[in-house]
């Protein structure tokens, strides 16, 4: 399966394609922080993993699939994404 994992010292998290949440980890420390700021870590952490797992699922149908027109592999998918559509 394709998914995609970020984290930073305190959360993880692993995401299928599309953003789906296959598991989130969190540290005792993360348990400290204020509300406000572990959902702001969550959030961003499975927005960047969703990317990552979308961006690997465009590259595994590209191979299958010539010619589809998919940005390159250096090319991150946060760079495709509307402003509208990011977590804020």
């Amino acid at each position: 399966m394709i998914t995609g994992k970020a984290a930073d010292r305190t959360v993880a998290v692993e995401v299928a394609p599309g953003g789906a949440l296959r598991e989130l980890t969190l540290e005792a420390a993360a348990l400290r922080l204020e509300p406000d700021e572990l959902a702001r870590r969550i959030l961003v952490l499975t927005a960047a993993a969703a990317a990552r797992a979308t961006a690997s699922l465009w590259h595994a149908v590209d191979a299958e699939v010539d010619g589809l027109g998919l940005p390159s592999p250096g090319e991150a998918a946060e760079e495709t994404t509307p402003e509208s559509w990011r977590a804020q």
